[in-house]
């Protein structure tokens, strides 16, 4: 009989979602293009930190597993996890300082708040935080300043500057969509956005292939691998406080930030897919979601400003994440009111 049952598994059954680690698989799969990209734009400092990272989040997992008695074989999430440290880490930074400073902090993390799916708040963005923290002076300032502020098109601005890189086809490009699409809809696309699309220049990888990082996402979510209701609000809700009150405090008018400029820097597109709603730190229910989203897209506009800031997302998941438990502890008090409700009408 003994023998028998070791042949018995689950394979009749199927998950109406992919694991965890499927979903990891297909992240670390869908994030390979922006590594050759860094290669290809000879970004080897930041590989060379993505690499670090990834080595550290493997010896902090092996080390916490020989405290808890485990098995030390290290998930594909971790790896996973290792692999986003790095993007958000801006180059330059020192090889010794990232290893050690996202080895204790991974190690706090797992001590103080449970394992990867465990968790509740995002190790990704407190061991970035961290780095922050112990290595201030390789991160780099705002790009936006207050002159920048009181100009109607930012970015353009930004570009128009060099602060941004200007890719030779962007004019091409830009005069083409205006001339075949963007007519039709009474709008016109600044020329610059362009090269903001397809890559900032920035220091931090994160912020730099936006069209290969919103490729990526849509994968996920077909995929299944992640949700859209909370990137959707978060990034609904940013996006039109940056358009309405952008400019405003800075002797702008209303109704005139730069949405493409906010959403296509700060790393804010891989911070809203892959950060934001990280395993064990999001709401259950559509309505929580709808509000965990929400408020990251006020507290986005707070922090982060009309963009270009290199860690506001990282406390922006912070907060939200510290705010996610009231969430769901809302959440199980309407869900109890609502059983007794449903078991007094059968009485």
């Amino acid at each position: 009989m003994k023998n028998k049952y070791k042949l018995l598994t689950l394979a009749p059954f199927c998950y109406s979602n992919p694991s965890v680690g499927s979903s990891s698989k297909l992240v670390i799969f869908l994030l390979i293009p922006q590594i050759v990209m860094l290669f290809i734009t000879k970004s080897y400092n930041s590989v060379m930190e993505i690499f670090v990272a990834i080595l550290a989040a493997l010896a902090a997992d092996v080390i916490y597993s020989l405290f808890v008695k485990k098995s030390i074989f290290p998930s594909i999430t971790v790896f996973m996890q290792g692999l986003l440290i790095g993007f958000f880490v801006p180059e330059g930074y020192s090889f010794v300082l990232l290893f050690f400073v996202v080895l204790f902090s991974l190690l706090v993390t797992y001590y103080l708040f449970g394992g990867f799916a465990q968790s509740w708040i995002n190790p990704v963005a407190i061991t970035v935080i961290f780095l922050y923290l112990f290595g201030t002076k390789f991160f780099p300032d705002f790009t936006v300043d207050i002159f920048h502020l009181q100009s109607p098109n930012v970015g353009q601005q930004l570009v128009n500057d060099g602060l941004i890189p200007k890719i030779k086809c962007d004019s091409n490009i830009t005069n083409f969509l205006n001339a075949k699409l963007f007519k039709y809809a009474g709008v016109a696309l600044p020329e610059g956005y362009i090269s903001i699309f397809w890559d900032t220049g920035a220091l931090i990888p994160a912020f730099r292939f936006n069209l290969l990082t919103i490729i990526a996402t849509m994968v996920l979510i077909s995929y299944g691998g992640i949700k859209w209701i909370i990137p959707f609000v978060f990034l609904f809700t940013y996006g039109f406080l940056v358009r309405v009150f952008g400019l405003y405090p800075f002797g702008g008018i209303l109704n005139q930030g730069d949405i493409l400029l906010a959403i296509f820097s700060s790393g804010t597109i891989m911070g809203a897919f892959l950060l934001l709603q990280w395993p064990g730190t999001v709401p259950m229910t559509i309505v929580g979601k709808v509000i965990y989203g929400l408020l990251a897209g006020i507290f986005a506009f707070l922090i982060m400003g009309c963009g270009t800031s290199p860690i506001g997302i990282m406390f922006v998941i912070l907060i939200t994440n510290a705010i996610s438990p009231l969430i769901q502890f809302l959440e199980d008090l309407i869900y109890q009111k609502i059983l007794r409700v449903k078991g007094n009408k059968h009485d």
